[in-house]
């Protein structure tokens, strides 16, 4: 597309701007009258006709008013839109909402979906993150009878998996402690992940009576590692978008009811942000998804320790403020960052 004029950009930035507001089709009269442009509305619209030429606005039906295309918000997106930073107040509720979180994965993960539905009026997803991605704190080995222990997992901030693991013979509890104090002492500074490879490199080099202990090592972590659960996906605040003059059309609410009772449809559109930089806007056709060809995704993945972990965002209509939404995202992320790093307090 050619570099609108400045005088294009100043139109559409105002379209963008009212229609997200009140959702009805934006008239030249209205821009005239309404945002002390010093234009004409016969200039105006000789401007919105420029516009709808270039395919960044249009017109819903036989009026005079016109409204933004998915072309014309992605323009306004990437080169319109004010880098915002969230309310002083939305922080302080954030922070407060934190200090208050509960104590496991879950909770934490619940709570962060809830805050960012009710702080954007939209519905407010997280991906729940895999449990062998976080980073290393301890191991416990617990026997259950003489030949099954219980293996509990605990992450570096504080989250807990427990696996059940049957014993080929069976193993005094002093031989329990000696492996799991061992283990403790090896595992430290390393991710969940990164485990069962370091034992192996260690099983390869090592001689003598450090193998045999290795070797048993590793047959517990082998079998006590937690299994790899399915993609998980909390979604807060489908009723938000439900409410939307958008979908109150049958065939469109339809649509997006099958997007939100199947989680599937969102991590599958999630894919194209996994573990890259920023906050990252999709808008209708760009989400290759009829079913949610009327909506826009805005999404961050998060970090823990600098590594990624998973994503999180929002899903909203098309109409939305991008702008506030962008800020949200953006300081969610970083605080839900945070919050899995630092632990359970």
């Amino acid at each position: 597309m050619n570099e609108l004029t400045d005088r294009q950009n100043e139109v559409l930035g105002i379209l963008v701007g009212i229609y997200t507001r009140n959702g009805k089709p934006v008239g030249s009269q209205r821009i005239a009258e309404g945002e002390r442009m010093g234009l004409s509305s016969a200039t105006i619209r000789n401007v919105m006709h420029s516009l709808e030429e270039c395919g960044l606005i249009e017109q819903p039906h036989l009026s005079a008013g016109r409204i933004p295309t998915d072309r014309g918000y992605r323009y306004y997106v990437d080169h319109l839109m004010k880098e915002t930073s969230v309310p002083p107040h939305v922080a302080s509720m954030v922070a407060r909402e934190y200090r208050s979180r509960g104590d496991n994965l879950e909770n934490l993960v619940e709570k962060t979906s809830e805050i960012l539905s009710e702080l954007s009026v939209q519905a407010g997803f997280v991906v729940f993150p895999h449990f062998e991605s976080l980073a290393f704190n301890r191991i416990q080995l617990a026997p259950l009878s003489s030949k099954r222990i219980l293996v509990v997992w605990i992450a570096g901030n504080g989250f807990v998996e427990n696996h059940t693991v049957e014993l080929e013979e069976s193993m005094p509890d002093e031989e329990l402690n000696r492996i799991s104090v061992f283990l403790n002492r090896e595992f430290q500074g390393l991710y969940l992940d990164e485990l069962k490879h370091h034992l192996d490199e260690k099983v390869r080099t090592a001689v003598g009576p450090s193998l045999s202990l290795y070797q048993r090592a590793l047959g517990i972590v082998s079998k006590g590692f937690p299994a790899l659960a399915a993609r998980r996906i909390s979604i807060k605040g489908s009723h938000h978008l439900l409410d939307q003059p958008e979908f109150l059309d049958s065939e469109r609410s339809h649509r997006l009811f099958r997007v939100l009772k199947t989680p599937d449809s969102l991590l599958r559109l999630l894919g194209c942000t996994v573990d890259t930089e920023g906050v990252h806007v999709h808008i209708g056709v760009e989400n290759q998804d009829d079913d949610v060809c009327d909506c826009s995704l805005v999404a961050a993945s998060y970090h823990v320790r600098d590594r990624y972990v998973g994503n999180l965002g929002i899903l909203g209509p098309k109409r939305m403020r991008y702008d506030q939404a962008v800020s949200l995202v953006d300081y969610v992320s970083r605080r839900f960052g945070e919050a899995l790093e630092h632990g359970i307090e």
